[in-house]
């Protein structure tokens, strides 16, 4: 359902950029990144988006040569790690050497954002980063709390 509702702004970005892997040998190897074929839209996790939770996570990504095998978070809040390592599993790619490389994802909250709170900006530079931008959760209109330093949030 929320997928339905997200209509987003997408942007790819599809660089034609390597990665230097360590090799068995302890030397480095340049291995072509895979190139991204589809993938589901990556959303602004909604107990993050309202507990204004905003940060970079890091997923090293394992392939087989067409589809993700393995997925490690080495680095990002819980809530948002979930939401990043839960997209990259849906990511399908064009047939390439199986390879292992580091996905950055960032969630970011800015205020006056055009649109919907409900509907983030997402940007993909594949295969090495995500954004996804979004503006912070509205205070509950009317609340006394709304002009002190640490304004209330509403849970519809």
């Amino acid at each position: 359902m929320r997928l339905l509702r997200a209509l987003l702004t997408v942007i790819f970005c599809c660089p034609s950029s390597s990665l230097v892997v360590p090799a068995a040998s302890g030397q480095e190897s340049k291995v072509a990144l895979p190139r991204v074929a589809a993938a589901q839209v990556p959303l602004y996790p909604r107990l993050a988006h309202i507990a204004h939770i905003q940060g970079f996570v890091h997923v090293k990504v394992s392939t087989d040569g067409h589809s993700v095998v393995a997925t490690h978070v080495e680095y990002g809040h819980k809530l948002l790690a979930a939401a990043a390592e839960e997209n990259v599993r849906t990511w399908r790619f064009t047939t390439h050497e199986p390879t292992t490389f580091t996905v950055t994802y960032r969630f970011k909250l800015v205020p006056g954002l055009e649109g919907d709170p409900e509907n983030p900006t997402v940007v993909l530079p594949l295969p090495t980063e995500v954004e996804v931008a979004t503006r912070p959760w509205p205070p509950i209109e009317g609340s006394a709390s709304t002009s002190s330093s640490a304004p209330s949030r509403g849970i519809p």
